[in-house]
């Protein structure tokens, strides 16, 4: 009994996991502003699993949930993030897109710990590290501080800081992205048998052999970032565990309706 419990527990992870397909791409964004409360919650509400936010650490140290390095595309006023305290822009409004819903004008840029006092018990929040090691420290506190519910996975582009990430949180599940084949080539065996649990990759370099690799050692494969069915369907049928879209509902909705199949 104690043995079966045991592995239980070892692949807990990978169970968690298995359990959506859809990753909210900075919260449903499609409906809400990027990486805010709103479109986080929104995420929750629409019975999605799991939902991405991108973080970086400001000049104070704060853990923010943004994309850019720079608040221009978004803010009415251009901050370069990590030269800039928290309290420069945190009471600036996010300008909503032609899909944003009017309801949501005025949302505010967050920090990572808003995300986490509300985190619901049976989804999983996925946190893309946007900066280096710098952050290892504030994001340790704010973890220590703040997750008291939910899941949690790491991805991140930067390698260094993604093995960082997996060394200073070992129970956290954390992803390696990558946008072009060279990236996962270049250390296809520190991937497939180090200590990572898997990696999130551009679509289209997704094929059939791939997959199966890493699946044969344990690996997860989630890719970014689809709101087409069709090659969403594709990503299915090849086994990848994750798909993230701007539209989750949506992109579940026509998968499963009978006119798609």
């Amino acid at each position: 009994m104690k043995f079966y419990f045991l592995k239980i527990c070892l692949f807990l992870p990978y169970l968690i996991h298995a359990q959506f397909n859809y990753v909210a791409h900075r919260g449903a964004s499609f409906l809400a502003p990027e990486n805010t409360c709103a479109s986080i919650n929104l995420a929750w509400k629409m019975g999605v699993k799991a939902a991405e936010c991108d973080v970086m650490i400001t000049k104070d140290s704060q853990v923010v949930v943004f994309h850019d390095k720079t608040t221009g595309r978004l803010l009415e006023k251009n901050y370069k993030i990590k030269e800039t305290d928290y309290k420069e822009f945190k009471d600036l409004s996010i300008e909503l897109t032609n899909n944003n819903l009017p309801k949501f004008k005025g949302e505010k840029v967050p920090l990572l710990k808003d995300l986490l006092i509300n985190l619901p018990d049976s989804v999983t929040l996925v946190i893309e590290i946007k900066c280096g090691t710098e952050i290892l420290n504030p994001l340790k506190k704010v973890l220590n501080n703040y997750w008291k519910t939910g899941n949690l996975s790491f991805i991140s582009f930067g390698y260094k800081t993604i093995m960082a990430i997996k060394k200073a949180f070992p129970e956290i599940p954390c992803y390696f992205l990558a946008h072009m084949k060279m990236d996962i080539n270049k250390r296809i065996d520190e991937l497939l048998k180090g200590p990572l649990d898997g990696i999130d990759l551009n679509h289209k370099i997704i094929n059939n052999n791939l997959v199966n690799k890493f699946n044969k050692f344990g690996k997860d494969i989630w890719c970014y970032t689809v709101d087409s069915p069709k090659i969403a369907h594709r990503m299915i049928n090849l086994g990848v565990n994750g798909i993230t879209t701007n539209r989750p509902k949506w992109l579940k909705d026509v998968l499963n309706s009978k006119t798609f199949k």
